[in-house]
C-alpha cells in the first residue's frame, strides 16, 4: 500500500526533524528521517502490525520511539500517517 500523510503530520514531522537538527545535528536528523521510512514502510507491509487506538476509533499508534508515536489510518487503497505525537502529551488533547 502506498503511504499519505495529511497536512497535520507533514507538519509534525518536519517540527520533529527541525527540533533534532537544532539538539543534535543533521546527521542525527537524518538518521530519524531515514528510520521513519523504514517505519512507514514496514507500515505499508503490514498495516495491521501495530494496535488499535483505545481513544480513537480507527487508528493505529505505532510506538516509534521511546519519545514519539506514529498514528496512522488504514484506508482501502493507502496507509493515511495523521499524527507524529510526542509521547509524554496528554492524549485528551490530540484531535484526529
Amino acid at each position: 500500500m502506498t503511504v499519505r500523510y495529511s497536512l497535520r503530520a507533514r507538519h509534525e514531522e518536519i517540527e520533529l526533524l527541525e527540533y533534532i537538527v537544532q539538539r543534535f545535528g543533521l546527521k542525527k536528523a537524518e538518521e530519524i528521517y531515514i528510520s521513519i521510512e523504514k517505519t512507514l514502510d514496514r507500515i505499508s507491509k503490514t498495516p495491521e502490525m501495530y494496535r488499535i487506538s483505545k481513544r480513537r476509533e480507527g487508528l493505529r499508534k505505532c510506538p516509534f520511539s521511546k519519545q514519539t508515536s506514529i498514528y496512522y489510518r488504514i484506508r482501502q487503497d493507502h496507509i493515511e500517517v495523521v499524527s507524529f505525537r510526542p509521547n509524554r502529551k496528554d492524549p485528551r488533547k490530540f484531535k484526529a
